[in-house]
């Protein structure tokens, strides 16, 4: 369905499949942030466009975390769950140098509900996110209790501030794909492009092996 932003006339592509017919639907617009609004009537294709003027009442704490992302295809999407405004705004910029589309999420709740509802290309997760040790971090253990074969389908990056970066004995026994240590910072955009791309090719060949087993290529 196409939807049209009024405050900054971006158009939009948003997958049926993702629409609840039974409630009205609301989204932040990507560009400018405005409300948009999708009825319950405008689920199909033959309905009108979103609406970005606030309705009265409008809560964009509760709407937009448990809004979906509205992103074109094709496009690589990272979730950040930090608290830290500097160093959050140092990895959005060396994300969005990697091309990522970045969702900054600074409550548990709001980070739950993005995962809930949207495919992340990549997660950003500080250990001690609103707590005070790892053990108690709730997005952690939510990502930790995936199933492998939708835990496959992302990155995991675990913010620290002792753990050493790129251990990799370590972040596979804590269920992550990369530690990064809060000291190394200044190095992140390199260490995500180099560490994104052998997890691309790894994955490119481990899914082609798993489909060759599977019996789905013909030769």
């Amino acid at each position: 369905m196409k939807i049209k932003c009024k405050a900054c006339q971006i158009e939009l592509n948003i997958s049926e499949d993702k629409i609840p017919q039974d409630k009205p639907l609301k989204m932040l617009c990507p560009r400018c942030n405005s409300q948009l609004d999708i009825p319950v009537k405008a689920a199909s294709p033959e309905a009108g466009g979103g609406n970005c003027l606030p309705e009265q009442g409008w809560d964009p704490l509760t709407d937009y975390a448990n809004a979906i992302d509205v992103v074109d295809e094709g496009v690589k999407t990272a979730l950040l769950c930090d608290t830290d405004i500097k160093r959050g705004e140092k990895i959005v910029q060396a994300l969005q140098d990697l091309d990522f589309w970045v969702v900054h999420a600074n409550r548990p709740a709001f980070a739950l509900n993005k995962l809930h509802h949207n495919h992340y290309d990549l997660v950003v997760l500080d250990e001690n996110f609103h707590s005070e040790k790892d053990t108690q971090n709730l997005v952690l253990h939510r990502i930790q209790l995936f199933p492998m074969h939708l835990r496959r389908q992302f990155f995991f990056c675990l913010l620290s501030a002792e753990k050493p970066t790129m251990d990799a004995k370590l972040a596979f026994r804590i269920g992550v794909n990369l530690v990064l240590n809060i000291n190394d910072l200044d190095k992140v955009k390199v260490l995500f492009a180099r560490v994104l791309k052998d997890h691309r090719n790894f994955y490119s060949l481990f899914n082609s092996e798993l489909v060759k087993k599977d019996g789905r290529i013909v030769k």
